[in-house]
C-alpha cells in the first residue's frame, strides 16, 4: 500500500514545482512590466486632476458671482422703483399707512411672479421690522442684531444665515436700502433668495472625473454639498489659507479625497470647494490597468491548459472530486460522480455517492415540512390580514374608520407634495341626522347611514378613500383632483344622496347632505389645515341652508410644518 502511495505522492509535488516554475518564467516579467506602468500612470492621473479641480473651480466662481451679480441688480433696480420709496416714506412719516401698505404689497407680488429665483421679497425698516411682504415674513434675529449693531447702512449686503429660525433650515438673504429723497436710508429691501438655484450652478460633473462642489460660509459652516442644498452640520476643518491648490484630506466623510478651494468676494464671501474621492479619482488607473490583468491571466491560463493536459491523467478524479463538491455547496444534490478505479480516490468517490444520497434523503424530509410550515404561515398571514382589516374598518358603514383616516391623510399628503399633485377631501355631514334619529329611532337612523355610504362609494374613484369621521360625519380624500373637480364629484354624491332617498319607499323624510370642499397645497399644505379648510367651507354649507356644496377659499400659502 505504501508503494502504491509514494508515486502519486511524489508525481503531484513534481507536478506543483513545475507549474510555480512555469508561472514565475512567464508572468513575472508582465507583472513588473504592470507595475512600472502603474506607477508612471498614477503621476499623469495626478496631473490630470489637479487641472480638472482649478479649471472647474474658476468656472464656478464666475458662475456664481455671476448670478449674486443678477440678484443684487434685482434688488437694487426694485429698491429704487418710485412705488417703493415713495410708498416707504409716507408710511415712515404717517408711522403707517395701510393702503400704502398695500400697494407695496402687490407692487412685490407682481415682482415675485415673474422669478423663480426668491422665497420672498419684504421691506423691513432699520429696526429689522417688516413694513411689507409677499407672504407672512420676519427678519431672523441674528440679522436684526446686526443691523442694530451697524453704522455704514448704505451698501448692499449679502447674509448667510448658517440656520433660520424663521424657516428652521438654510437661507440666503440679500438686503439693499431704500433710499429717501435726501439720500438716506429709510428701510431696507430684502430677498429671500432660494439656496436650491444654485443646485444646478454646482451639480455633480459627469465624466471620467466626477467632481462635487460644496459652498461654505466664512466660518467653513456647509451651505451646499455635493452640489445639493445642505442642513446645517459641523464646519469643515479644511486649510483656508491655502487657496487655489490642489491637497488631500477629509471633507464630509471619513473617506480621503483630494480638493481645492477658493475664496468667494464679497458681498457674498465664504468659499466654494471643489473635490474628488481619491477612490474615484483611481478609478481611471484601474480601467487603465485591466489590458494588463488580461493579459497577465491569458497567460497563467495558458499555462494552466498546458499542465493540466499534461497532467489529466492523475488530476482527473480529483476534478470531479472538486466539481462534485462545488456543486454540492451549491444545492445541488443530484450529483453522482463516476468511480475511477479501486483505488483511494475510488474509495473516496464511492463514499461521496454515498454521503449525497443520504443528504438528499434528508433535504426532501426537511422540505416536507417546510411545505407544511408554509401553509400554517399562509393560513396565520390570512388571519392577520382580516384582523387589520377589522382595525381599521368602521363596523356600521363599512367605511375606513376615523383613525385610518388620520394616518392615510398624513400619507397622501406627503406623497401629493412628493409628487406635485393636488390633494382634496370632502367633509360630509347628513342634514339634521339629529332630529331624524329622534323621531325614527336609531334602528333607521343606522339605515340612513349605510345607504349614504353606499351612494358616496358607488359616486367616487376607486383610487379614492371615503371614512366615517364620527357620528353622521363622513370624509372623503380625492388624490390627484383639483379644486374644480372635487366640486363635480361632491355635487354628484349630493344628488345621488337625495336621489337614492326619493326612489326610497318609506314614510321617513328625505335625508340630505351638506358637502364642504377643500384642496391641499391651494387652501393648506398640511393635514390639519386641510381638514380645517373643509370644516369651515362644511359650515358654510349649513349656513347656506344645507343640501349644497361650498369650496373652501384660497387663504394663501400656510406653513409647511406643523403648528
Amino acid at each position: 500500500m505504501r508503494h502504491l502511495g509514494s508515486p502519486t505522492l511524489f508525481l503531484s509535488r513534481l507536478a506543483l514545482k513545475i507549474l510555480v516554475i512555469l508561472l514565475l518564467c512567464g508572468v513575472l516579467p508582465v507583472v513588473l512590466t504592470g507595475l512600472l506602468t502603474q506607477r508612471r500612470s498614477e503621476d499623469v492621473l495626478r496631473e490630470r486632476v489637479s487641472d480638472a479641480l482649478t479649471t472647474h473651480l474658476g468656472e464656478r466662481k464666475a458662475e456664481i458671482h455671476a448670478w449674486m451679480g443678477d440678484r443684487l441688480r434685482d434688488a437694487t433696480r426694485w429698491a429704487s422703483a418710485f412705488i417703493v420709496f415713495d410708498a416707504v416714506e409716507t408710511m415712515m412719516r404717517a408711522g403707517g399707512d395701510a393702503n400704502r401698505a398695500r400697494e407695496l404689497n402687490d407692487y412685490l407680488q407682481s415682482v415675485l411672479g415673474n422669478t423663480r429665483v426668491y422665497e420672498s421679497l419684504f421691506v423691513v425698516n432699520r429696526q429689522g421690522d417688516v413694513l411689507a411682504a409677499t407672504r407672512a415674513e420676519r427678519l431672523e434675529k441674528s440679522v436684526r442684531r446686526q443691523l442694530a449693531d451697524r453704522t455704514d447702512l448704505e451698501q448692499e449686503s449679502v447674509r448667510l444665515v448658517v440656520r433660520s429660525e424663521v424657516l428652521n433650515r438654510a437661507t440666503l438673504l440679500a438686503l439693499y436700502p431704500i433710499r429717501g429723497q435726501r439720500g438716506t436710508t429709510l428701510a431696507f429691501l430684502v430677498e429671500r433668495i432660494d439656496l436650491r438655484e444654485l443646485e444646478p450652478l454646482l451639480r455633480k460633473l459627469d465624466g471620467p472625473l466626477a467632481l462635487s462642489f460644496w459652498l461654505l460660509d466664512r466660518d467653513g459652516n456647509v451651505f451646499v454639498r455635493r452640489g445639493v442644498v445642505a442642513e446645517a452640520s459641523k464646519p469643515l476643518t479644511l486649510d483656508f489659507s491655502r487657496s487655489e491648490l490642489v491637497r488631500e484630506g477629509t471633507l464630509d466623510d471619513s473617506a480621503r479625497a483630494l480638493y481645492c478651494l477658493t475664496a468667494l468676494a464679497p458681498p457674498l464671501g465664504g468659499y466654494l470647494v471643489a473635490g474628488i474621492g481619491s477612490a474615484e479619482a483611481r478609478e481611471s488607473l484601474a480601467k487603465a490597468g485591466w489590458p494588463i490583468l488580461v493579459v497577465a491571466l491569458v497567460g497563467i491560463s495558458a499555462l494552466v491548459v498546458a499542465f493540466l493536459w499534461a497532467t489529466r491523467g492523475v488530476l482527473r478524479p480529483i476534478l470531479f472530486l472538486s466539481e462534485g463538491a462545488r456543486r454540492l455547496s451549491a444545492g445541488d444534490l443530484n450529483v453522482y460522480l463516476p468511480v475511477w478505479g479501486r483505488d483511494e480516490i475510488g474509495a473516496l468517490t464511492a463514499t461521496f455517492n454515498e454521503m449525497i444520497r443520504r443528504i438528499r434523503e434528508g433535504r426532501e424530509a426537511i422540505e416536507d415540512a417546510r411545505d407544511e410550515l408554509a401553509r400554517a404561515n399562509e393560513d396565520l398571514r390570512a388571519a392577520n390580514q382580516t384582523l387589520e382589516e377589522l382595525a381599521i374598518t368602521d363596523g356600521l358603514t363599512g367605511l375606513y374608520n376615523h383613525r385610518h383616516f388620520q394616518d392615510s391623510l398624513e400619507r397622501e399628503i406627503r406623497r401629493c407634495d412628493r409628487e406635485g399633485r393636488p390633494l382634496s377631501l370632502l367633509m360630509i355631514d347628513i342634514d339634521h341626522f339629529k332630529q331624524f334619529n329622534d323621531r325614527w329611532g336609531h334602528t333607521e337612523g343606522d339605515a340612513a347611514l349605510r345607504r349614504v355610504a353606499g351612494q358616496i362609494m358607488k359616486t367616487i374613484r376607486a383610487s379614492d378613500s371615503a371614512f366615517r369621521y364620527g357620528g353622521e360625519e363622513l370624509a372623503v380624500l380625492l388624490p390627484g383632483c383639483m379644486k374644480g373637480q372635487a366640486r363635480e364629484v361632491a355635487e354628484k354624491v349630493r344628488l345621488a344622496v337625495a336621489d337614492s332617498w326619493s326612489r326610497r319607499a318609506t314614510p321617513a323624510p328625505w335625508l340630505t347632505v351638506s358637502v364642504g370642499v377643500a384642496t391641499s397645497p391651494d387652501d393648506a399644505r398640511v393635514a390639519r389645515g386641510l381638514v380645517d379648510a373643509a370644516d369651515v367651507a362644511l359650515y358654510a354649507a349649513k349656513a347656506r341652508g344645507r343640501d349644497c356644496v361650498v369650496v373652501a377659499e384660497a387663504v394663501g400659502p400656510v406653513s409647511t410644518s406643523e403648528p
